[in-house]
């Protein structure tokens, strides 16, 4: 516990020493953005019942936006469980995104991309690509993410669906709300684990606020997940998960 705690207050200490680095003038066209955080909770896409942490977890990304609109951006998550056959390490989440947002009219937005998912240390098949598809229109928001190979956690062809909103309201409260739906293929080299019975499943519901902390720059969140379906048509529990971030 001492470890983590240290962990992660030497993880927003670097969040906001790192605010220089926005202000910097970048020697090529583009803009550099990053955020770093801490989180009751990793909720897998409204996976409540085996969640990715049994504890706090540290979350941080960085992104590169080109103004032709490509982009490039990784994103890193602490986890609570082992993949190694030894069993004596913690796995760590390391997400590779490359993609291109387009402008079909002043309001209306997509998206094309993917994500390259990589866990260490890891002794099991769990690294996969997944295509992302999504348009957005003002507030609103609508994506699919699809896996492209057969691994531990899914079968290739597996689809997240997820549609997202955030409103502004007083006081600089933000509003945000999502509900996310799942594919399920049937079939892969991993399936008699995953025990797929169900087609197509609403995942979960997430209703949450967010509030920045004082003049301190950050932001505190407060996420209640509706908890719907698994792929085997197990029930999900209901889980409020807290978190306090940075941007810079």
């Amino acid at each position: 516990m001492t470890f983590k705690l240290a962990a992660i207050a030497g993880a927003l200490a670097a969040g906001v020493s790192s605010v220089a680095m926005a202000d910097t003038a970048l020697p090529f066209p583009g803009e550099v953005t990053g955020n770093i955080g801490v989180y009751s909770d990793y909720v897998l896409r409204g996976n409540t019942n085996y969640l990715e942490n049994d504890g706090a977890t540290i979350q941080g990304g960085i992104d590169y936006a080109h103004p032709s609109g490509f982009y490039l951006g990784y994103w890193g998550s602490t986890l609570d469980y082992s993949l190694t056959d030894d069993g004596a390490r913690d796995a760590f989440e390391n997400d590779f995104n490359i993609g291109y947002n387009g402008s079909i009219t002043e309001d209306l937005g997509f998206t094309v991309g993917g994500t390259y998912y990589y866990y260490y240390e890891s002794d099991v098949d769990a690294d996969v690509f997944e295509v992302l598809l999504g348009l957005n229109y003002k507030d609103f928001s609508l994506t699919t993410q699809t896996i492209t190979d057969d691994v531990v956690w899914g079968n290739a062809g597996d689809t997240y669906i997820l549609g997202s909103y955030s409103y502004a309201l007083p006081k600089d409260f933000t509003l945000n709300a999502a509900v996310g739906l799942y594919y399920y293929k049937d079939s892969g080299d991993y399936e008699a684990d995953l025990n797929t019975t169900e087609t197509f499943n609403f995942r979960h519901a997430t209703l949450g606020l967010s509030h920045p902390l004082g003049t301190t720059g950050a932001d505190w969140s407060l996420d209640y997940v509706i908890g719907g379906k698994t792929r085997s048509d197990e029930d999900l529990k209901n889980k409020v998960v807290l978190g306090l971030s940075y941007a810079f």
